[in-house]
C-alpha cells in the first residue's frame, strides 16, 4: 500500500511541473514564428494552455500583481489607446 501512495505522491508532484514546462516550451516555440507584443499577450497565451494566472505570470517573466495592474490599466484605456478621462465632481 505504501508503494501505491508513493507513486501517487510522485505523480502529484511531477505532473504539474511537466505541464508548466510544456506550456513554457510552447510559448518559446510560438515566439520563434511571431513576437508577442506584451507580457499580457504571453500570459493570455499561457492561460489559454491551462496554466493558472500565477504560473502563467511567472513563466512570462512577471508577477501576478504586475499582470493584475497591467490588466487594470488596459481596462481603463479608450479604444484609441488614450487614457480614459476622470469624471469631474461638482
Amino acid at each position: 500500500m505504501a508503494v501505491k501512495d508513493d507513486a501517487a505522491s510522485a505523480e502529484a508532484t511531477w505532473l504539474p511541473v511537466i505541464g508548466r514546462t510544456l506550456a513554457y516550451l510552447c510559448m518559446k516555440e510560438v515566439e520563434r514564428t511571431r513576437k508577442f507584443e506584451s507580457v499580457l499577450d504571453r500570459v493570455d497565451f499561457l492561460e489559454a494552455l491551462g496554466l493558472p494566472l500565477l504560473d502563467a505570470a511567472r513563466a512570462a517573466g512577471s508577477s501576478k500583481a504586475s499582470v493584475d495592474e497591467l490588466r487594470r490599466l488596459q481596462r481603463n484605456r479608450k479604444p484609441n489607446g488614450k487614457k480614459a478621462a476622470k469624471k469631474k465632481r461638482r
